[in-house]
């Protein structure tokens, strides 16, 4: 081999080896922050998904519950001498009924509408309320007599959730019949 070939042969190595280099601590450390952020919006998404999902939970247990004692009052029978206390109409009940402000004249308490808490418990009671809730839950329902028609039972259920405060409200109409 000639001195020309080997002087050659040194360079290309050279080249080589100075396009083969690594990555500099910069280029890590800038790699690193940007897989940590990553990683932290990652682990937010699930904390936040698993918080929805803990709440949709309540609230289908809730909507099962109202549903359940709804079903419980409508398998009543409705009789003319109608004397079960789940069925009797709020006005016959109206003492132990929370006052509220009827802002739309319709009789009944809506979202929305202020209502006296007398027992401080953060949730509108209606004349009507279960005595054994499952921990955690309020249950109560309201009843108007001949509503939206003659010889029928307009009922409106409401389960809430103390933790949250939030209320599931089913409602249906009981006919004589």
């Amino acid at each position: 081999m000639g001195l020309y070939q080997k002087d050659k042969n040194i360079k290309l190595l050279q080249v080589a080896h100075k396009s083969e280099r690594g990555f500099t601590l910069v280029e890590i450390m800038v790699a690193t922050v940007i897989l940590s952020i990553g990683l932290l919006a990652s682990a937010s998404m699930q904390l936040s998904a698993v918080h929805v999902n803990s709440s949709a939970n309540g609230m289908t247990a809730a909507t099962n519950m109202a549903q359940s004692r709804l079903e419980e009052l409508m398998a009543l029978q409705y009789t003319q001498a109608f004397t079960d206390p789940d069925l009797i109409g709020d006005e016959a009940v109206g003492g132990t009924l929370e006052s509220f402000t009827d802002s739309n004249s319709n009789g009944l308490w809506d979202f929305g509408e202020s209502y006296v808490d007398s027992n401080g418990n953060s949730v509108w009671d209606a004349a009507h309320v279960d005595p054994n809730p499952p921990p955690g839950y309020t249950i109560t329902w309201s009843v108007i007599d001949n509503r939206p028609v003659e010889n029928a039972k307009f009922i409106r259920m409401y389960v809430t959730r103390n933790d949250k405060k939030k209320t599931v409200l089913l409602s249906c109409v009981k006919s004589r019949g």
